[in-house]
């Protein structure tokens, strides 16, 4: 345990603190600019959930764009350190409960943003340069796992993204790679390098080799501005060619954290130096108490577990994806659906055939449509529309729903004959009534 207590300079939290604030402000205006949060979780009339947040209530319009307005002002309060633990607590709970809400926008790095909320929410990285403690970070000594913990989430995030692309589709099919970079044929400059057939191959072995050797080098002091600068190139890449939001600038920023803590200072110095900010020299070493320290042992524990437990379900995680969530599988599929629902009252024979957009939006049908989770919900609330709505008695509710997996040609992704109304939804074992994935 010496080791986690050893002190260390505060001065990588301080950088980690006033990044993630930033983007956290960046991130929650740029939903309400592009309107979301209207058109996500205003507008429609029906929410997917995960698994055990069936009962989360629902805020009225104004209550959630006053979430939004909080988690912008919450990051401005986590950068400038002003009132850090009320400005971290309110933009940990507000994020979380916006993507819990419905599990059609669930992205991999809004899992993370949360993660590392909670992290900035626990640790003490406001007792230097800060409004809260306006002292030098030169003077405040943090118990090594402080830091250790950020640094470690990010290897842990990196190599599970590369272990999940150890399988046939990315490394001997190159797909997704190959649909995707197939579609750059307006790229400027280089559209005829992204349409070469050896392209995609290429980029699938070194997009693995990265995600399972970055975080490592990251660590070692003397690969660490190599591993840098691949970090910075990848993530532009994938900015430039896939759109993926916010992520790849919250991988560049946030994982300067692995520099030491005399490259933060100067930059701390520096900035302080030229705005002439006067910093406190009071000496201050923070202690590790015993519930933070096994309560972050416990979180490092929990994340390097909980991404396996898809090998616990049989058959392919790309095709029934129990177990793909939250555990870091980046970019391994591309696939579309086709469902369509026929209810049936089981008293009268009557049957109705489902037009799914008359109660889910555009983005709910596409993400709906090869999730076994939501096609399950979706089909309940139907049951229980056509019973309260339509008059059925017993209403039954059977899918007739295809799914195509990296290009393939669709094949039938339910059982056809079982009654979906009758199914439950459970966390610990795979669907029965999901078809086995033919390969090929």
């Amino acid at each position: 345990m010496k080791f986690l207590d050893a002190p260390k300079s505060i001065a990588p939290l301080l950088s980690f603190r006033i990044i993630f604030g930033l983007l956290a402000m960046v991130l929650s205006t740029r939903m309400l600019l592009l309107g979301w949060v209207d058109k996500f979780y205003i507008q429609p009339q029906f929410a997917f959930r995960l698994w055990g947040c069936q009962n989360l209530p629902e805020l009225p319009a104004v209550g959630l764009y006053g979430c939004f307005v909080l988690m912008i002002l919450a990051g401005l309060g986590i950068a400038l350190g002003y009132k850090y633990r009320l400005s971290a607590g309110i933009f940990f709970c507000c994020f979380t409960y916006v993507e819990l809400l419905d599990l059609t926008h669930y992205l991999n790095h809004y899992y993370l943003i949360s993660l590392l909320a909670l992290l900035i929410w626990i640790l003490p990285a406001h007792r230097a340069f800060s409004l809260d403690y306006p002292i030098s970070p030169k003077s405040v000594m943090v118990p090594a796992l402080y830091i250790w913990t950020v640094r470690l989430l990010f290897v842990l995030v990196y190599f599970f993204a590369g272990l999940a692309k150890l399988q046939s589709d990315w490394l001997f099919l190159a797909q997704p790679l190959r649909i995707w970079l197939s579609q750059q044929s307006d790229f400027p400059v280089f559209a005829p390098l992204l349409s070469s057939s050896w392209l995609p191959p290429f980029f699938a072995y070194l997009g693995a080799a990265f995600d399972l050797s970055v975080g490592f080098f990251l660590l070692w002091s003397k690969s660490r501005k190599w591993a840098y600068f691949f970090v910075v190139a990848f993530h532009l890449a994938t900015a430039a060619l896939f759109h993926i939001g916010i992520f790849p600038y919250l991988m560049m920023t946030c994982t300067t954290i692995f520099f030491s803590s005399q490259f933060h200072e100067k930059i701390i110095s520096t900035f302080a130096t030229t705005f002439n900010l006067t910093l406190s020299k009071l000496k201050l070493e923070l202690v590790l108490p015993s519930f933070q320290r096994y309560f972050l042992l416990f979180f490092l524990l929990f994340q390097a577990l909980f991404p396996l437990r898809h090998h616990f379900y049989s058959g392919n995680v790309l095709w029934h994806e129990q177990g793909f969530r939250f555990a870091w599988m980046v970019m391994l599929v591309e696939k579309r659906g086709y469902a369509q629902f026929k209810v049936v009252d089981a008293q009268t024979g009557q049957t109705s055939w489902v037009n799914n957009l008359d109660h889910l939006n555009e983005k709910q049908e596409i993400m709906m449509a090869y999730q076994a989770d939501m096609l399950l919900q979706f089909a309940h609330y139907l049951a229980n529309y056509y019973k309260k709505e339509q008059g059925y008695q017993a209403p039954q509710v059977y899918l007739d729903a295809q799914v195509s997996l990296n290009g393939r040609l669709s094949q039938r992704f339910v059982d056809p004959e079982v009654d979906l109304a009758q199914e439950k939804a459970c966390f610990w074992t795979k669907p029965s009534w999901i078809l086995p994935f033919r390969g090929g």
